[in-house]
């Protein structure tokens, strides 16, 4: 069985016997995130190659989705609701901004930060994730979206 919980960015054990990855307590949403890869296809690829003591972490951009699993209220990627998550995080990014960004050398010297967005194809490659997280109706993800911002 594939899963773990958040404290940092998800680490692989070196022995090679599961993940290791220590529950944290989101404040906001008073509970901790638990997930599950053992459905995800190739999911040691989620992760960078191991460094000197033989650990790994979870590539930023699907460490967000796990996280997003609970801001959209979809606590599975699944080939039927794979768009659906795909949708709310979209508006998500757009309402609240991108999760991650890079900086980009201009040609003149100055640095520019350029926002990584999380795309369709990010989503499909997580389908079989499961989480504990909270699930929203539209009606919910929409007020819950709509407060981030006065309106």
């Amino acid at each position: 069985m594939v899963t773990g919980g958040f404290d940092s960015p998800p680490i692989t054990n070196p022995t090679g016997a599961g993940l290791i990855a220590p529950i944290i307590y989101l404040i906001f949403y008073k509970m901790a995130l638990n997930w599950d890869l053992e459905d995800v296809e190739n999911w040691k690829e989620l992760f960078t190659k191991e460094d000197e003591q033989g650990y790994s972490k979870m590539i930023l951009i699907y460490e967000r989705i796990l996280m997003s699993t609970i801001y959209v209220g979809i606590c599975s990627i699944t080939e039927k609701n794979w768009k659906k998550f795909y949708n709310r995080v979209y508006m998500l990014e757009r309402v609240g901004g991108a999760g991650y960004y890079s900086t980009l050398k201009l040609l003149d010297g100055t640095k520019k930060m350029q926002p990584i967005y999380i795309t369709e194809d990010d989503v499909k490659r997580m389908i079989g994730l499961r989480t504990n997280a909270s699930e929203l109706s539209k009606t919910q993800f929409l007020k819950k979206l709509c407060a981030y911002r006065e309106i």
